[in-house]
């Protein structure tokens, strides 16, 4: 725990996402600005007319020096914009989970679906000056802008279940996500990539080519299920990923899955709800410090051509773009406002 100033007269940029739970996100943002003005504090609404807008509002006001904390209400979506704003800035970020998921929230051990206690948290936070350092990863994709994920980077069944999902409209929460996959998995076929690992640390029996100890780093080509880079141990409203992961250890834990069948694919989706996915021969989990996550190249002769491109990759839910993506775990990137319990 860091100080985190002083316990008046703190300035504070609040995004709150009104549709989030299912509507929950606009009374919870209400009374959330209520409580922190009354608290004492100066408050500033950077909500916008849309997320794009909202997004825009927060990188501007914190790189401007203009708040001393933000604070974001709402699910994993909105804690993806708030990295977004303040991570390897020093700044600290206060969550309000009311989301479908809260999968970051959970794992931090921060209340969840309850904003009233998030409230009062946030305000012994504030008072006490205390604050938990927390990893985020640093994604980078050609041609694009790079981007902080708080919770993992998917890049397999689950990147493609979350990418079909979000461009469904019904039904609303988590059976969405339960429709998504079934039709995906409908369709499997495994993907071809090449995983390139910097930093291995525990390589959990996958075949992989070159070192693993921190230099050039190792390789892998195969295909696979799933491909995931954890920073947390969860993603998808509890889809237990990386039983093991830890927020503050400074390194991703990799998930590969070589599940070649459907029907493995079906099997081994279910178990990480549980978690037991990681019992089975065919899934490892690595840790490294960073994996850049690419298509197979061609000719690839011994590798059975998949069905079409690979899924884009996706982070807190997020799209982040197409494949190749570089995931790297930053310590200490994101600076949490907690109450000292969790």
């Amino acid at each position: 725990m860091t100080p985190a100033g002083s316990d008046r007269g703190r300035r504070l940029g609040v995004v709150v996402n009104p549709v989030a739970g299912g509507g929950r996100g606009d009374r919870a943002g209400r009374e959330i600005l209520g409580l922190l003005r009354a608290g004492g504090h100066t408050v500033t609404d950077l909500s916008g007319r849309d997320v794009v807008q909202a997004a825009a509002h927060a990188r501007r006001a914190v790189a401007a020096g203009d708040v001393d904390a933000l604070v974001v209400v709402g699910g994993d979506g909105m804690v993806h914009l708030g990295a977004q704003a303040v991570a390897g800035t020093g700044t600290p970020l206060g969550i309000v989970a009311v989301g479908t998921g809260n999968d970051f929230a959970t794992c931090l051990g921060l209340p969840v679906r309850d904003h009233a206690t998030a409230g009062a948290g946030l305000l012994s936070a504030l008072a006490a000056g205390t604050e938990r350092a927390v990893d985020a990863i640093h994604v980078t994709v050609p041609g694009r802008a790079d981007r902080w994920v708080a919770g993992a980077v998917s890049a397999g069944l689950d990147a493609a279940v979350n990418a079909r999902a979000n461009a469904m409209r019904r039904p609303r929460g988590p059976s969405r996500y339960t429709l998504a996959a079934l039709a995906e998995l409908a369709a499997f076929r495994a993907w071809a990539y090449t995983l390139h690992l910097e930093g291995v640390t525990d390589d959990d029996g996958l075949p992989l080519s070159g070192s693993g100890d921190g230099g050039p780093g190792a390789t892998w080509t195969g295909r696979a299920a799933m491909v995931t880079a954890a920073n947390t141990d969860r993603i998808g409203g509890g889809i237990r990923v990386a039983p093991h992961a830890s927020t503050d250890d400074g390194l991703l834990d990799v998930l590969v899955a070589p599940v070649l069948t459907r029907a493995g694919a079906a099997i081994a989706f279910a178990l990480m709800f549980s978690g037991r996915h990681v019992r089975r021969r065919d899934v490892h989990l690595l840790r490294a410090r960073a994996v850049t996550i690419a298509p197979a190249p061609p000719p690839a002769r011994d590798l059975p051509a998949g069905t079409g491109a690979l899924p884009e990759a996706h982070g807190d839910g997020e799209r982040l773009g197409p494949l190749p993506v570089t995931a790297r775990a930053v310590r200490g990137a994101l600076r949490v406002l907690t109450d000292g319990r969790s």
